[in-house]
This record gives structure tokens, C-alpha cells and sequence, in this order.
């Protein structure tokens, strides 16, 4: 457990150090800071209400994602729902590791309460970022061809449709090779061929039949309708924070909101940094000066900085501090001895890995 913890403190810490690096590199003799003081001056703080709402909204559409996964490994019938519903909130803190490692935590954790094994949880805890990915990437795609004229990118155009078309290309090949069953049996008879890893070729070849049928098509389209759902909430979040901060709300406001939250969403993941920490906020910043502001003069950089870090801690810190109180409240009944063991047994296996590769060599 002491591992999983030292991954979500050092995830902290890197993100905290991210946040103070911004501050410093854009801040211009105190002007930053005090235009975003400024803003934040001005915010009407029953605003902070209805944004919570709305990405509590968010919540109930990914627990959707997670309760019908679930059932496709057989796990939902073998736990109750607070169980479920636990484990899953508490995730949220765990996607703060450093590439969201300690996330794989999860997958011990549905092994003590169902008895499902961990090879088969895995490519769940993969698949909810996924189908979020690929409903972004397909509600972005269908608004760049059916409304790119109101969106009005300006020059974001290009570097925009480059996100968009790469992030789609690969969630498509890598949905394709765990789909393709010759290029998965040859992997798994190159794993079965290495003195190192070979004891250990059942749970790859387990881990590879959960991928098989966790992202089918059959499952990937039904949770993508509930990722449409994640993302209408999170863009449904930032546009209150536009209204609140002055912006006139309009239709061409809520597209160019969504698409904001959307790329700056998949920035971000693919930055590999913590939560994205930084990365999405600065971003989402640049992209409102460059998209939003020229129809909207009352946007100036203090207000656009400071709607990026109150979208950024809405959307993702938040969660984290839902997270960390569930765990608390639910501690005795999550973290069981039987957590412990399972924790030491990897351990030991990892250990013992080690040793023989270090033998080897």
C-alpha cells in the first residue's frame, strides 16, 4: 500500500510544481497574477455551486462506463454496489500518479471484493480513459466538419485538426490489434518464449482475452454513449465559468467552450504529466485568446487564466478531493487485510522477477 502512496504523493507534488511553474514563467512583473486576482474579484461564487453540479454529473456518467464493465467481466454480480460505487470513487485519486500507475490499484481492489482476477480488471481501468478518448474525439471531429465556421479556430484550425485526427488514428490502431486475434497470438507466443516472463504467460494471455472482450465493438459503442455524457457535463461546466466571468452565452460560445474542454483534454493526456497539471490549463488559456477573445473583448488574459484554472479544478482536482474523502470515510471497509496480502503478493513477484533478470544478466 506504501507504494501506491508514495506514487499519489510524488503525482502531488509534481503537479504543485507544475502549477508554481506557470505561475513564474507567465507571470510578467505581477501583471498575470493580478489580472487573474482581478477576475476572481468580480466572480459570483453561487456559480461555484452549479459548476460542482455539473461535473457531479460527470461522476454518475463514468460510474455508468464502470458498472457495465463490470458486468462484462462477470465482477458486478460478485460485489455489492456501495462496494463498486467505492472503489470507483476513490479512483479519482489514483489518476494523480505519475501515468496514472497506481490506477492499476483498482484492479486489486475489485479482486478482493469479487474474486475476479486482476488480469481481467486491467483493461477496464484502461478502457474508461478509452471511451472517454474516443467520444471526445468523435463529438470533436463531427463539430470541426459540421461547424467549423462557428467555431472560428483562426489559426488553431491546423493545429487542432492535427490533435484531433492523430488521437482518432491511434485509438483506432490500437483498438484495431487488440481486435486482430493472429498478431495477439503471435505476442503471446513471443511472452510464452522468454525464460524471464514465461511463468507468467497465462496472465498476459488472460489480460489479452479481457482486452478482446472488453473493447468489442458491441461494448465500445454503448460506452461511448456514456462518455458523450462525461464530456456534455464537462463542456456544460465551462461554459457556466465563461457566463459567470462575463461572456454572453451564445451558441458559437458553447461550441468553441466544447471544443476547448476537448482538445485541451486530450493535450493534456497525452502530456503524460500527472492529472495533466499545467499542461491543460495552459492550453485552455491560449485557446480562449485566440478563439474566444476576438468576438468577446471583456476576455482578457487575467479572466481566460483564471477560467482555465477554475475549469482545471473542477474537472479534475475536484474529483480528487471526492476521491480522498471516500477513502477516508471508507477506509476500514476498502483497505481490508486481505488489500495487504494481495499488495505483498505482487510484491514478491515483482521481487522475484527481478532477481532472475538480474541473474540472467
Amino acid at each position: 500500500m506504501r507504494r501506491y502512496r508514495n506514487q499519489i504523493i510524488i503525482g502531488l507534488l509534481i503537479s504543485l510544481a507544475l502549477y508554481i511553474a506557470v505561475l513564474i514563467v507567465f507571470d510578467n512583473q505581477g501583471q498575470f497574477t493580478e489580472g487573474v486576482v482581478q477576475a476572481f474579484d468580480g466572480f459570483p461564487w453561487i456559480a461555484l455551486l452549479w459548476i460542482a453540479l455539473a461535473q457531479t454529473g460527470t461522476f454518475v456518467f463514468r460510474f455508468f462506463t464502470w458498472q457495465y464493465y463490470m458486468g462484462v467481466i462477470g465482477a458486478r454480480e460478485r460485489m455489492s454496489v456501495l462496494d463498486s460505487a467505492v472503489i470507483f470513487v476513490v479512483g479519482f485519486v489514483l489518476v494523480v500518479s505519475p501515468g496514472k500507475a497506481a490506477e492499476l490499484l483498482k484492479a486489486v481492489l475489485v479482486k478482493v471484493k469479487s474474486g475476479t482476477p486482476t488480469a481481467r480488471t486491467v483493461p477496464v481501468v484502461v478502457a474508461e480513459r478509452v471511451v472517454d478518448g474516443i467520444s471526445v474525439i468523435i463529438l470533436l471531429a463531427v463539430a470541426m466538419f459540421a461547424a467549423e465556421e462557428q467555431l472560428q479556430l483562426g489559426e488553431y484550425r491546423d493545429f487542432s485538426r492535427a490533435i484531433v485526427f492523430s488521437s482518432a488514428g491511434l485509438i483506432l490502431f490500437g483498438l484495431l490489434a487488440v481486435q486482430v486475434r493472429p498478431l495477439g497470438e503471435l505476442i503471446l507466443a513471443i511472452i510464452a518464449r522468454i525464460p524471464l516472463i514465461r511463468r507468467t504467460s497465462h496472465w498476459f494471455r488472460e489480460l489479452y482475452e479481457s482486452s478482446r472482450t472488453v473493447f468489442s465493438l458491441r461494448h465500445v459503442l454503448v460506452t461511448m454513449m456514456f462518455g458523450v455524457g462525461v464530456y456534455a457535463f464537462t463542456a456544460l461546466a465551462f461554459v457556466v465559468i465563461l457566463v459567470a466571468f462575463g461572456l454572453p452565452l451564445t451558441l458559437t460560445l458553447v461550441l468553441q467552450a466544447a471544443f476547448i474542454v476537448g482538445v485541451s483534454t486530450a493535450i493534456g493526456a497525452l502530456s503524460f504529466v500527472p492529472n495533466g497539471a499545467g499542461v491543460t490549463e495552459i492550453s485552455q488559456a491560449a485557446m480562449l485568446m485566440a478563439i474566444v477573445a476576438p468576438q468577446n473583448p471583456e476576455l482578457t488574459v487575467g479572466v481566460a487564466a483564471a477560467a482555465a484554472l477554475l475549469e482545471g479544478f473542477f474537472h479534475k482536482w475536484y474529483r480528487v478531493l471526492v476521491g480522498l474523502g471516500t477513502a477516508f470515510v471508507y477506509r476500514q471497509r476498502l483497505f481490508s487485510p486481505a488489500v495487504e496480502r494481495e499488495l505483498e503478493l505482487a510484491r514478491l513477484r515483482g521481487s522475484h522477477a527481478d532477481q532472475s533478470r538480474s541473474a540472467a544478466s
